[in-house]
C-alpha cells in the first residue's frame, strides 16, 4: 500500500473511533467512566460513558467543570495537559476541567460538581484541602468544540468555579494529566491567547471572550452564586 493510501486509511480508523491502541492505557480506562448526559436546562437524562459522550460521532451534552484557581497575588494557575490526554493534549488550559461522574455524590448539581473539583484538583495537581465552601459557582455553560485532527470532542454544560489564594506552590502533579502549570496575569494571558491562539484548548479561549471572564480576577468581584445557563461560542 501507497504511504498516502495507508495514511488516509489510518485516518478513517481513527475517525470512526474504533482504535485506542496507540492511547496511554490510564488515559484508555477513564474513558470508562460515566458522565452525566443532561438537556441544554441541565436536566438528568442519564448516565454516559466518557467515550461515547466525546466521541465526535455523536457527540452528548454532559456536565462538566472548569476551576480558575487565582494565588495570593491574583495570578491565574493554568495547566498545560499532558502529551498522553487523549482530548486536546498538550494544550494550555484553565486550573482544572473535568466531569463529576454519574454518582450519588456528584449528582447534586453545583454540590456534585464541586465535589468532583475537589476530587479533580488532588488527582491532576496534588492539591489538597479544598473545601465546596471555598469553590464559588460563577454560572454554567454550554458550548461545542471538536478536534481538528482526531475522533474526539466535547459539548459540555460546564459549571465555572472560582477558587481563591491556591496556587503553583500547592502543586504536586501528576505527569500522566499534566506536563506543566503555569501563573499568569490577566493582560499577560490576554496578549498570549492573542499571539499563539493555537496553543490553548477551545474552552479555555472562549471563556476568555467572555465580558465576566475579568470579573473573575478581581478579589473584590460578587460572592454570591451565579447559576444562569449561558452559551459559549
Amino acid at each position: 500500500m501507497k504511504k498516502s493510501l495507508k495514511l488516509l486509511s489510518q485516518v478513517k480508523i481513527a475517525r470512526r473511533g474504533a482504535q485506542f491502541e496507540n492511547y496511554d492505557p490510564q488515559q484508555v480506562e477513564y474513558m470508562r467512566e460515566k458522565c452525566i448526559n443532561v438537556n441544554e436546562n441541565d436536566e438528568i437524562i442519564g448516565a454516559v460513558s466518557k467515550r461515547q459522550a466525546h466521541s465526535s460521532n455523536h457527540l452528548v451534552l454532559h456536565r462538566a467543570f472548569s476551576v480558575f484557581s487565582f494565588n495570593s497575588n491574583n495570578k491565574l494557575l493554568m495547566q498545560k495537559r499532558s502529551s498522553e490526554k487523549i482530548t486536546f493534549p498538550n494544550l494550555w488550559t484553565n486550573t482544572c476541567c473535568s466531569h463529576p461522574l454519574h454518582t450519588r455524590q456528584e449528582m447534586d448539581g453545583a454540590v456534585g460538581a464541586k465535589r468532583a473539583a475537589i476530587r479533580k484538583l488532588e488527582h491532576e495537581l496534588g492539591i489538597t484541602g479544598v473545601s465546596t465552601e471555598q469553590l464559588q459557582m460563577s454560572g454554567r455553560y454550554i458550548y461545542l468544540a471538536e478536534m481538528e485532527n482526531a475522533p474526539w470532542g466535547e459539548h459540555e454544560l460546564d459549571y465555572a468555579l472560582i477558587l481563591r489564594n491556591v496556587g503553583q506552590e500547592e502543586c504536586t502533579i501528576n505527569r500522566n494529566e499534566v506536563s506543566e502549570v503555569r501563573e499568569v496575569g490577566l493582560q499577560e494571558l490576554k496578549t498570549w491567547i492573542q499571539n499563539e491562539p493555537q496553543l490553548f484548548t477551545p474552552w479555555m479561549k472562549m471563556f476568555s471572550k467572555t465580558e465576566i471572564f475579568e470579573k473573575w480576577w478581581s478579589k473584590s468581584s460578587s460572592q454570591e452564586e451565579d447559576t444562569k445557563i449561558y452559551k459559549l461560542n
